[in-house]
């Protein structure tokens, strides 16, 4: 008999469509459970709805949902390919066979396995995934109850791949708890790029949002005022006279010293200063009246810990602490505030190039400037083992430090001999300004010989 019977055919590919459906019906529902809004489920569940709460719960345990869809797929794609395998490549090849194809098995094998690829592919994955994005929330909904029903049907299946995959994650240093919450932080992320495309957020009001993620990532090291920018007060050179020198420097919060920077008494701010000054008739200023107790903090301090802490002790300024106890600089809550919105300027802020090109080769640099940036901006490879400052690196090279009233303009060179660093400017044992020059071919000759 050449042609094997219809009717059997016709069942055969009428159990391989079933289980087609099935794959379709659990690809779907997976599209759908992981695109829906997760605080419209909630809310839903909140009010009452039933079918929100069934969700609600399979959310809460995502490893089981997950483990209850991935049997379904696997059960419905294993049956199917069975199937097509026993009944009808067997026949296929039979049928080839009998027409003189000598590899008729085989290619029967081929061809059926490349059919039935093809036609779950299409019908059992990418139809129903698509529509599942496109009624994430119906699909959803509709579906949790017999999700639901089928997860308490596998249970012991799904209770054996729950636990397997846990115990994985857990040899492998990867805890289920970590990962939810790096999933959820990338999905607020996503939302705020998807919001801001479509036009709901503007592009300012995105750069702010994604800066918020980024404060458990800083430390107050990273944005710190270093202790050779901080103005300060002496406590024993206090005098009335210098109150004009506190305004002119435009802080409204100062720190108070006594022999060294690293001996902080506390700070003061110039409000209390004035009120205290106006109760005295103007003729003397009681600095322990109006000096507050320092907040100190060690530098390394995450900045979104420092800030919540700065609210409940209601202190503007941190003083930072290094690891051998020393002052390392000082953090202000508009420090903190310009990481998220970005830099504040005021009636006291001068506005300077911390790198000003003179010409193609002359620069003049801010001592305080990180010596990375200076070789990123200026395609240089200057380092520094003990240093991280330009005015660090050229202390470093010159071997002492240049005196404030010294006129000599001190020279050194760097970088294989590419770079020369002339002193400018030095105020409280620091290079405040220098001028770096890239050599030409001419002046590398002359430095070789």
């Amino acid at each position: 008999m050449d042609d094997y019977p219809g009717s059997s055919l016709g069942i055969q590919l009428l159990v391989i469509l079933i289980l087609t459906s099935i794959n379709a019906f659990f690809a779907a529902v997976e599209m759908a459970v992981v695109s829906i809004n997760k605080n419209t489920v909630r809310e839903k569940a909140e009010d009452g709805n039933t079918r929100a709460i069934k969700l609600k719960k399979l959310l809460e345990e995502p490893t089981r949902f997950l483990s209850t869809i991935q049997v379904g797929i696997t059960l419905a794609g294993y049956l199917s390919s069975a199937t097509a395998a026993t009944t009808i490549a067997k026949r296929l090849g039979g049928w080839f066979m009998a027409r003189g194809i000598f590899y008729g098995p085989m290619v029967a094998v081929v061809a059926i396995t490349i059919a039935l690829s093809y036609f779950t592919l299409v019908f059992g994955e990418l139809v129903p995934k698509r529509i599942a994005l496109l009624k994430a929330e119906k699909i959803a909904l509709g579906t949790a109850g017999i999700v639901t029903f089928i997860s308490t049907l596998f249970k012991p299946f799904v209770a054996i791949l729950s636990g397997s995959t846990k115990a994985v994650l857990t040899m492998t240093g990867n805890h289920s708890d970590d990962i939810e919450a790096r999933i959820s932080e990338e999905e607020i992320k996503s939302y705020i790029k998807v919001g801001q495309e479509q036009g709901l957020i503007n592009s300012a009001g995105e750069e702010m949002l994604i800066s918020i993620f980024t404060l458990d990532d800083k430390s107050a090291y990273e944005i710190m005022t270093p202790r050779t920018n901080v103005f300060m007060i002496d406590y024993d050179d206090f005098t009335i006279d210098m109150i004009e020198e506190m305004v002119e420097s435009g802080f409204s919060r100062i720190p108070i010293y006594k022999d060294s920077y690293d001996n902080i008494l506390g700070t003061i701010y110039l409000k209390d200063l004035f009120v205290n000054l106006s109760n005295n008739n103007y003729k003397k200023v009681d600095l322990d009246q109006v000096m507050k107790e320092p907040y100190f903090v060690p530098e390394s301090k995450k900045i979104d810990t420092l800030l919540k802490e700065l609210q409940q002790t209601k202190n503007y300024m941190a003083i930072l602490i290094d690891e051998y106890g020393g002052f390392a600089g000082i953090v202000t809550v508009e420090d903190i505030v310009e990481e998220i919105v970005g830099e504040i300027e005021d009636e006291y802020d001068e506005e300077t190039l911390a790198i000003q090109r003179i010409d193609e080769t002359h620069y003049i640099i801010d001592g305080s400037v990180d010596i990375d940036d200076v070789n990123e901006e200026l395609e240089l490879e200057m380092e520094s083992e003990n240093h991280e400052t330009m005015s660090g690196l050229l202390i470093e090279l010159l071997g002492f430090i240049p005196d404030e009233e010294d006129d000599e303009k001190y020279s050194v060179v760097c970088d294989d001999n590419k770079v020369k660093l002339t002193v400018i400017k030095v105020k409280d044992r620091r290079v405040e300004q220098l001028e770096l020059t890239i050599m030409d071919e001419q002046e590398l000759e002359e430095n070789q010989n």
